[in-house]
C-alpha cells in the first residue's frame, strides 16, 4: 500500500535548507513550461489539475513551521489555477498559491509550473507536469496514451516516489572522510550589473534546433552541457572582465546533478548534488580547454564513490545531534551565514540543464516546446538553464539585472559556430533584450 500523507511528514534532506534561506528578496524557485500548438483552456486546465494532484500526494502539502525543523502537513485547500503575469517569477506564498509549495498557471498557448524547490527538483517536477498537460490534452477529447512515460491519474502511487533518496543512500562515514572542506570552495567572481527597480526576472529564451547543436557538441568532442557552459564562462568574461583593469576571481558555475542517473531512485522530491566548475580569467579563457575544463570537473564530480561521500557529508550536517535539537530560529541564523560561506560567495551562476523531457508520441503532435527556467537573486543576478522537447533545445536566461550583454554574445558565438536560433523575451528590461 502508498504511504499516505493524511498527516505530518518531513522534508527530504535537501528540502530541509531551501525554506531557511527564504527572505524577502529571494526564494529558490524553478519553472516548467509546456508550449502547446493551440490556446489554453483554462477551465479544461482547473479541472486537470484537481485530478492531477491526487495523484502526487508528495505535492498536496503545506509548509509548516517547527520547533526544530520545517515540516510538510496535508493541504485540504482548493488548488486554483492562476492567468500569467508574464513579466515575473512570482514568489510563492500562502497568500497567493492556498498555501501550495507550487502554482500552475497558464498564458497564451502555455501551462507554466512554478515550484518551490523544498518540495521536489526539477525532475520529480516534470513528472507531474507531464501527467498534468497528459490529462489535459485527453480532457479536451484527444486520444492521448501514456506509453509508460506518464504518471496517469488512478495510477498506483508507490512508495518509492515518497522517499527520501538521500536518506536511502546514506551511510555512516568516518568524520575524516566527509567532504567539508570540499564544500567551501574559493571565492568567486560575481556578476555585475545593474538591479531592476522592481522585483522581477528578466527572461530571455534561446530556441533551436537539437541535432544543429549537438552537430556542434560532437564536432568539438563534447556534451551539450560541456560546450554551454564553456560558451556561458566565455561570454562571462568577454562581458564583464576581459577589458576590466582590476583582478578578478575564479569564474565558478554551480551545475546540478541528477543522481537518479547513478543511484536508482524513482523518488518524485528532491535527489540532486552541485558541481562546482571553476575557470581562471585569465589563464582558461580559450573554449577547448573551457570544454576540458568543464569535462574534467563534470567527470570528478559524477563519480560514484565521490557522490555517495557527499551525500553521506549531508546527511551528517541533518543528523548531528547538536544541529537536530536546535531551535529553528536558530537554524535559520546558522543556514544563511553558511550559505553565504560555502555558497553565494563561492558561486558565479548557475547552469542546469533539464535534459529530454521525454513525452509519448501521440502527445507529441500537439506540443510545440518545453522551457525551462531558475531564478536568481542579487547576488548572482544570472542563470542558465536548458530544456530539449521535440527535437527543439530551450536555453533560458533568468536575470536581475538591466544589462544583457553576457546574453549577447552567447548568442553571437553560438549563431557563429554554425546553430540558427529564435529569441524571445518576457520584455522585463527597459529595451529589448536582443
Amino acid at each position: 500500500m502508498a504511504k499516505s500523507l493524511e498527516t505530518w511528514s518531513k522534508l527530504d534532506n535537501s528540502a530541509k535548507i531551501y525554506p531557511m534561506l527564504v527572505n524577502k528578496k529571494s526564494q529558490n524557485i524553478f519553472r516548467l513550461s509546456v508550449s502547446l500548438k493551440k490556446e489554453v483552456d483554462s477551465a479544461v486546465l482547473q479541472e486537470a489539475l484537481s485530478l492531477t494532484i491526487g495523484r502526487f500526494p508528495g505535492y498536496q502539502v503545506r509548509l509548516m513551521k517547527g520547533v526544530f525543523w520545517y515540516y510538510f502537513d496535508h493541504n485540504y485547500s482548493k488548488l486554483t489555477v492562476y492567468p500569467l503575469d508574464p513579466t515575473s517569477i512570482k514568489k510563492i506564498t500562502d497568500k497567493n498559491c492556498n498555501g501550495y509549495c507550487f502554482r500552475v498557471s497558464y498564458f497564451k498557448n502555455q501551462i507554466v509550473c512554478d515550484f518551490f524547490h523544498a518540495i521536489c527538483d526539477a525532475t520529480g517536477a516534470a513528472e507531474f507536469v507531464k501527467s498534468l498537460v497528459y490529462t489535459y490534452l485527453n480532457l479536451l477529447g484527444n486520444e492521448i496514451f501514456s506509453d509508460q512515460k506518464v504518471l496517469t491519474v488512478g495510477s498506483p502511487v508507490t512508495p518509492e516516489e515518497l522517499e527520501d533518496s538521500f536518506l536511502k543512500n546514506y551511510k555512516r562515514v568516518p568524520l575524516s572522510k566527509l567532504k567539508i572542506k570540499d564544500l567551501q570552495g574559493k571565492k568567486a567572481y560575481h556578476i555585475n550589473g545593474i538591479l531592476f527597480d522592481n522585483p522581477g526576472n528578466g527572461i530571455i529564451h534561446i530556441y533551436c534546433d537539437v541535432k544543429q547543436l549537438l552537430d556542434v557538441c560532437h564536432a568539438k568532442g563534447c556534451t551539450m552541457t560541456e560546450y554551454l557552459g564553456a560558451l556561458f564562462m566565455i561570454s562571462i568574461y568577454e562581458s564583464q572582465i576581459k577589458d576590466k583593469l582590476q583582478d578578478a576571481n575564479d569564474i565558478q558555475l554551480f551545475v546540478p546533478i541528477n543522481l537518479r542517473k547513478i543511484f536508482p531512485s524513482k523518488t518524485l522530491r528532491n535527489f540532486s548534488l552541485f558541481s562546482r566548475i571553476g575557470a581562471n580569467p585569465y589563464e582558461d579563457m580559450d573554449m577547448d580547454k573551457l570544454i576540458e575544463i568543464m569535462h574534467s570537473n563534470l567527470k570528478r564530480d559524477m563519480d560514484k564513490d565521490n557522490l555517495k561521500d557527499k551525500i553521506s557529508t549531508t546527511v551528517w550536517a541533518e543528523k548531528f545531534f547538536l544541529v537536530r535539537f536546535i531551535p529553528l530560529f536558530l537554524k535559520r541564523i546558522f543556514f544563511n551565514f553558511s550559505n553565504m560561506f560555502f555558497g553565494k560567495s563561492k558561486k558565479t551562476a548557475t547552469l542546469s540543464n533539464f535534459g529530454v523531457l521525454d513525452l509519448p508520441d501521440s502527445m507529441k503532435e500537439h506540443v510545440d516546446s518545453a522551457s525551462f527556467s531558475i531564478t536568481s537573486n542579487t547576488t548572482t543576478p544570472l542563470s542558465l538553464s536548458i530544456i530539449s522537447c521535440n527535437d527543439k533545445v530551450c536555453i533560458t536566461f533568468t536575470r536581475r539585472i538591466t544589462d544583457t550583454d553576457i546574453e549577447r554574445i552567447f548568442a553571437k558565438r553560438l549563431s557563429e559556430d554554425g546553430v540558427d536560433l529564435q529569441i524571445t523575451s518576457n520584455f522585463w528590461e527597459v529595451d529589448n533584450a536582443l
